[in-house]
């Protein structure tokens, strides 16, 4: 026995001459370099209700009638606003204000600006009115809305006849209802693609035109007020930005004082 153990082992040698050892490499395979950041939850943009959907179906509804029993004073109301001849053959053709077609497109106007307020509150002001659902919130904007213009068309129709400018008034506000009536659809093509597109860059661009259009339409309204030549162009200025400028800054203040007031 003690020779037994005291011989060498050699089926270790053997082993090691048929097996050799595994050299080790660097591994073809690296972790990874992204770098772990904080994690933030945001808030999904929630659908939006069905009574837009309903709205916008029956301005289409609407706009499209009017294209297919009105076509030639469609077609005469979306050129007027860049050219003066058509805006001539609009008043020579019949009176817009008594038409049919101004007041489907001016429905149109009415809810596609009222809407366009309720998504700007929606989506960038962000002011809060307790137990007031957000149909109801439409509902109150289009009626502030309606009676802005109706009280605004009544003041300048008070102010034609005390400064014995009928002519000149009724041209200024057929200018207001050409841009309103142009208005209405391009606001409602924005509306469509903010609304279903989810991107606040299309409510943006939607602010901007309407501004631009508005602006233009202030400019043009300026132009038929220097017709008068018994009224300085100063007046004329003032005139415009109490009628058309003044009211909106008001109503503007009105909301936001309501709005803090009750979150408050």
């Amino acid at each position: 026995m003690s020779k037994i153990h005291a011989s060498p082992d050699t089926t270790f040698s053997l082993q090691s001459q048929a097996i050799p050892k595994s050299a080790y490499t660097q591994s073809i395979f690296t972790a990874s370099q992204l770098h772990h950041r904080k994690f933030e939850v945001k808030v999904a943009r929630p659908n939006h209700p069905d009574w837009i959907l309903a709205i916008i179906i029956f301005c289409i509804i609407l706009i499209t009638w009017a294209r297919v029993f009105y076509y030639n004073r469609m077609q005469q109301i979306f050129r007027a606003p860049f050219s003066k001849r058509f805006i001539n053959q609009l008043s020579r053709d019949g009176n817009l204000f008594k038409e049919r077609v101004a007041v489907a497109m001016g429905v149109v106007f009415l809810l596609a600006f009222s809407l366009l307020l309720y998504e700007t509150n929606q989506q960038i002001l962000g002011f809060t009115f307790p137990h007031v659902s957000g149909l109801m919130l439409f509902w109150f904007l289009l009626i502030i809305f309606i009676v802005f213009q109706t009280v605004k068309v009544a003041l300048i129709r008070f102010l034609g006849i005390i400064f014995k400018t009928r002519d000149v008034t009724y041209r200024y506000l057929l200018n207001m209802l050409i841009f309103s009536l142009f208005t209405g659809p391009v606001l409602l093509v924005g509306l469509i693609l903010d609304l279903y597109l989810k991107s606040i860059f299309i409510l943006y661009l939607c602010l901007i035109i309407v501004t631009l259009i508005y602006a233009f339409r202030f400019v043009k309204g300026f132009f038929i007020g220097i017709s008068l030549t018994k009224f300085s162009y100063l007046f004329l200025f003032v005139y415009l930005c109490s009628l058309e400028i003044l009211p909106l800054l008001v109503i503007i203040k009105f909301m936001v004082n309501h709005a803090n007031s009750a979150g408050g």
